[in-house]
């Protein structure tokens, strides 16, 4: 099953909550290189999240002005 951008990002930020747990509890390189790694997924998936929001409103947005348009006659 495919999961789209915003359920990757939910479990993205999981991940990096458990990743963060385990840093604070043992400061070790490992932990810490992890941890970075879902941060940057995060930002990632983020970025990507915020083209698609940005599409689909640049896609609406004529078919509200026509919409708008249609009223006023």
């Amino acid at each position: 099953m495919d999961l789209d951008t915003h359920d990757q990002l939910v479990q993205a930020y999981l991940e990096y909550f458990k990743a963060n747990e385990k840093f604070e509890l043992s400061n070790s390189v490992r932990n810490h290189v992890y941890s970075r790694r879902c941060l940057r997924e995060i930002r990632r998936l983020a970025k990507q999240r915020m083209e698609e929001i940005h599409k689909a409103h640049q896609e609406e947005k004529p078919l509200k002005r026509e919409a708008a348009k249609q009223r006023k006659r």
